[in-house]
């Protein structure tokens, strides 16, 4: 059941849910199912409530460590969008944005249709004393080149367990490091982008579950901590979650 959303400029927009990740799947599932041309794009914002993680929708469970899995045991969710592995939990901001399928940010261009999502972000992050940028196609690209050369492939695809260890394009990269991660559903009659927003980064508990030797999870446990970064370490502050969503709320709803 929804909150009762409010509407700003030409959006609706759905407060804040805390709630395990099952539900916030399930809710995305239904709005999607839901939109139909000519509907005001929506912003819905969740945290999830118990900790868990989220594998891609192409991500096989033997990713796992099952045994350090038996140790510290999560929930673990599957997402309708690829990519692979997220730890959600109280250090992630959620944020799923419904598109009609005849709004104008919805582009032919699958990958540039991220353009203006990541934009939108950095322009927030900005607001919030903390300067990020765009990971352009190409780079995104060259990174991704690395997992099939023979001196880094290993390398990069252990990293590649993880959605934070590896950019995408328009993602929202502090340097190097991940801050803002970013999948999309697509059909017909709409669009679901999403982004997960690091408040922290820590990278203890997903080095323990995808790292299936000693050396895989020390090699995680660096590798990732020079992959991603939490708002708090680069804001030199703990960074709100409301303060988080007011900020990009002011930026999106100035869009069409």
């Amino acid at each position: 059941m929804h909150k009762a959303s409010t509407t700003k400029s030409n959006w609706h927009i759905y407060p804040l849910t805390s709630a395990d990740q099952q539900h916030h799947i399930g809710q995305s599932e239904r709005i999607l199912s839901s939109i139909q041309p000519g509907d005001r794009p929506i912003l819905a914002w969740s945290v999830a409530d118990p900790e868990g993680l989220v594998l891609g929708f192409s991500q096989k469970l033997d990713v796992l460590n099952a045994p350090e899995l038996a140790r510290q045991p999560l929930p673990i969710y599957r997402r309708r969008a690829g990519g692979t592995a997220v730890l959600v939990g109280p250090h992630l901001l959620s944020l799923d944005v419904f598109l009609p399928g005849d709004h104008p940010l919805v582009l032919p261009d699958i990958v540039e249709s991220y353009r203006w999502f990541g934009e939108a972000w950095v322009e927030a992050l900005l607001q919030l004393g903390t300067q990020t940028r765009l990971v352009l196609p190409a780079e995104a690209r060259t990174q991704q080149a690395l997992r099939k050369q023979p001196e880094t492939g290993t390398y990069e695809m252990l990293m590649n367990r993880a959605c934070y260890g590896t950019l995408s394009p328009y993602e929202v990269v502090a340097g190097q490091r991940k801050v803002v991660g970013l999948d999309m559903i697509r059909r017909r009659a709409g669009s679901l982008l999403q982004a997960g927003v690091l408040l922290q980064w820590d990278t203890t508990t997903l080095a323990s579950l995808l790292g299936h030797t000693e050396d895989e999870q020390a090699l995680l446990y660096q590798g990732l901590k020079e992959r991603a970064v939490g708002l708090d370490t680069l804001a030199g502050r703990a960074v709100g979650i409301e303060e988080t969503i007011r900020a990009f709320e002011s930026v999106v709803t100035k869009l069409v």
